[in-house]
C-alpha cells in the first residue's frame, strides 16, 4: 500500500485487523457451541459402554465359575455382590468401577441386575436422551 508521500507501507490497517479478529471470534463461538454437546448424551454413551464392559466381565465370570452371580439389585461398582464377585474372581480389573454415572446422587439411576438362579441374568439401564446410544428409556440386556 502506498501513502500520499509515495512511501510503500507493509502491514494491515486497523480496520482489517479488527475484521479478522471479529471473524475468528465468531468462528470460535460457533465451534464452542457445537463441541459443547448435551451432557446427558455423554452420560448415555458412558452407560452403554459400561453395560458392555459389565456384560464382558459377566461372561468371563460365567466361563470360569459355570454360572452368573445370583443377586437382585443395583450394581454400584463397589459394595454390591456382583461387583465384589467380579473383582474377586478377576473378571474385572483392579480399580475398575462400573456404575451408572448419576448413581448414587440419583438413586433411580442404576444398573439393575437380576439373576435368581445363576443360569442367566438381566441387566436394566436407563438412557435419558435419544442418541446414537439408543432411544431414551429403559433398556434390558441379557447374555
Amino acid at each position: 500500500m502506498q501513502d500520499a508521500k509515495g512511501i510503500i507501507r507493509r502491514g494491515f490497517t486497523l480496520i482489517e485487523l479488527l475484521i479478522v479478529i471479529a471473524l475468528i471470534g465468531l468462528i470460535a463461538s460457533v465451534a464452542m457451541v457445537g463441541m459443547r454437546s448435551n451432557p446427558q448424551k455423554r452420560l448415555d454413551i458412558k452407560r452403554v459402554s459400561d453395560v458392555g464392559q459389565l456384560q464382558k466381565a459377566l461372561g468371563l465370570y460365567a466361563t470360569t465359575q459355570k454360572n452368573f452371580p445370583v443377586m437382585t439389585g443395583c450394581v454400584n461398582g463397589v459394595t454390591d455382590f456382583v461387583s465384589t464377585e467380579l473383582h474377586a474372581r478377576g473378571a474385572l480389573g483392579a480399580g475398575s468401577i462400573i456404575k451408572d454415572p448419576s448413581f448414587p446422587s440419583d438413586v433411580t439411576q442404576c444398573y439393575y441386575y437380576t439373576s435368581t438362579s445363576g443360569a442367566t441374568y438381566s441387566l436394566r439401564y436407563t438412557l435419558q436422551t435419544t442418541s446414537s446410544a439408543g432411544p431414551a428409556g429403559n433398556h434390558t440386556v441379557a447374555p
